[in-house]
């Protein structure tokens, strides 16, 4: 019954979506211990450092450069747009939202697939709070985990698992090399929720690129709803998605054909 109440409540999203878009001892310490917290106290300082470098918004470029959006008067052909910084991890490091969307809707597992109905633990995030998650919130490893437990692995993903195959492939769909010719993933949930969370930022970078070449850059994340590659914890063949016309967090069924994707990256 509830599985029911819950399709019957993404119906409704849905239609809601439509109408939108017509318009994470003791004092006696050993000098080994003291040695690894001065380790620890580098590591966070380090972390620290990183994250000055960006602020959400910012525009990184092929060549690794970062530039304001503000200060984009022009698009460079050999040193283009890569991604927009779009938040920071518990750990202090940055990640980034690569500047394309999937051009279509894409489900994250077809029905007559191995991970349609598969549990994957290791990627599965539990909301705490409208906006924070716990489990799994880091989603760089999540296709691995995948692969890991039998899902069919990389060679079928563009047929059975389309949306992992979206970000898999986004460099190379994208002619992105060097350094950002790898790493790309699809968000966990509690990634994609900072994505929202951040997406005033972020569309007025991908606004300022799409305005000086509309095929630099999708125009703004807009209303879509967004897939996680995080697994549900209510059921196996449920995944988490968000939707941008109010930031909703989700689980809907695996084979769900109205929700786009995006690829993100540390940074």
């Amino acid at each position: 019954m509830a599985r029911k109440f819950s399709i019957f409540f993404l119906a409704m999203l849905l239609a809601l979506s439509l109408t939108a878009c017509g318009n994470e001892k003791g004092s006696d310490v050993s000098e080994e211990q003291n040695g690894n917290s001065f380790s620890t106290a580098n590591e966070n300082s380090n972390q620290a450092a990183v994250t000055a470098q960006y602020t959400v918004g910012d525009i990184v470029l092929a060549d690794g450069s970062i530039v304001k959006a503000e200060s984009l008067t022009a698009l460079d052909s050999g040193n283009a747009p890569v991604a927009v910084i779009a938040g920071f991890q518990d750990n202090g490091a940055t990640f980034g939202v690569g500047v394309h969307r999937s051009d279509q809707p894409l489900p994250w597992a077809l029905d007559n697939t191995v991970g349609y109905g598969a549990k994957f633990a290791e990627t599965v995030c539990t909301q705490n709070t409208d906006k924070t998650f716990g489990g799994d919130t880091d989603g760089s490893d999540n296709w691995s985990a995948m692969c890991a437990a039998g899902s069919g692995g990389t060679a079928i993903a563009e047929n059975n698992y389309p949306a992992f195959h979206f970000a898999n492939t986004y460099a190379e769909t994208y002619g992105l090399t060097d350094d950002y010719a790898s790493g790309w993933f699809l968000p966990s949930i509690a990634e994609l929720s900072t994505v929202y969370e951040n997406r005033e930022a972020i569309n007025s970078a991908l606004a300022k690129i799409y305005e000086l070449d509309h095929s630099a850059a999708m125009n703004g994340l807009t209303t879509n709803w967004y897939w996680s590659s995080s697994q549900a914890d209510s059921a196996d063949d449920y995944a988490w998605f968000v939707h941008f016309f109010n930031g909703y967090a989700g689980e809907c069924p695996k084979n769900f054909t109205n929700v786009h994707v995006i690829a993100i990256r540390d940074f």
